[in-house]
């Protein structure tokens, strides 16, 4: 496996852990009273201000300005389509539909990527690889729960949502082509934030920052440290690693945070989440371990 795709590979099982975590400690937190745009503001407007203070040093800086119209055309897409549309319509779509088929269609984000990433980055799956998709698509739609798409209002924007995060995808990885993976993170969050400012004030919503009080803030704290680490560690994956191969690592995410229910919620690991583990291992190692052979022309390509 060339070093570059094994380092990608590595980002994104450290980005699936980060979900995984995220997901159990947002399941947690219950946090009352809030707007989901006003949440969407606090959350990702957090973390825009830890990447911008972590990652805008004066090298950083004159990179953004040395950037192309044409690059920051695709940074600001990556805002809008990736960080605030998304959100909006992701957070909505929770309020009429439940958790559990919330991130089964969320998990379909790899499926999307794939139809794209194929025709359009040229990206290759073979055979076992294409087996390994199977395998992971059966054991999270069909072990995983999945009651079924009704094709409600909440379902249809969550799963606009999925899609709409597919395009970030495939656009962030021919931007990162020549644009450093923290700049593209540092974009996709604080542009993305100001366009969720924006509609809060075409909203008449901004006024609701100023009512919330400690007991709403801090538990979000916790959301925005690992939203900060998704990101970051997201964007390094797609940099360095086919886009195919980083989304479907991040299905791991589901069987981390099944086992982390188990040993500090339920203390019981049910077996239909034991059997979706085990399938979703079993689909990644045939995804990313069973690889095509690339060429050291084609790994620099990635």
């Amino acid at each position: 496996m060339p070093g570059i795709l094994k380092k990608g590979i590595i980002f994104s099982l450290i980005t699936a852990i980060i979900s995984g975590f995220a997901i159990f400690y947002n399941k947690l937190i219950i946090v009352k009273g809030i707007d989901p745009l006003i949440f969407n503001i606090i959350k990702n407007g957090g973390v825009a201000i830890i990447l911008s203070s972590l990652f805008l040093s004066i090298s950083n800086r004159n990179k953004l300005l040395s950037l192309t119209f044409s690059q920051w055309k695709k940074l600001i897409s990556i805002g809008f389509i990736g960080g605030f549309i998304p959100f909006v319509l992701y957070f909505e779509g929770l309020k009429t539909v439940a958790a559990t088929n919330a991130n089964l269609i969320h998990k379909t984000l790899f499926i999307w990527v794939a139809i794209m990433a194929l025709p359009i980055l040229k990206e290759r799956l073979n055979f076992w690889q294409i087996v390994g998709f199977v395998i992971i698509a059966w054991s999270n739609l069909f072990i995983g729960g999945f009651t079924g798409f009704s094709g409600n209002k909440g379902e249809i924007m969550i799963l606009s949502a999925t899609i709409l995060w597919s395009i970030e995808n495939v656009i962030a990885k021919i931007t990162l082509k020549n644009i450093d993976s923290e700049i593209v993170s540092w974009g996709r969050m604080f542009i993305g934030t100001v366009f969720l400012v924006l509609l809060a004030v075409a909203e008449n919503k901004l006024i609701f920052l100023t009512k919330l009080n400690s007991s709403q803030i801090l538990p979000i704290a916790g959301s925005i440290l690992l939203l900060t680490g998704y990101v970051y560690f997201w964007f390094k994956a797609l940099k360095f690693a086919p886009a195919t191969i980083v989304t479907s690592v991040l299905i791991l995410s589901t069987p981390i945070t099944n086992v982390l229910s188990a040993i500090f919620i339920t203390h019981n690991l049910p077996q239909v989440h034991l059997f979706n583990a085990i399938f979703t291992i079993i689909g990644l190692v045939f995804i990313t371990l069973i690889l095509p052979r690339l060429s050291q022309k084609e790994a620099a390509t990635i």
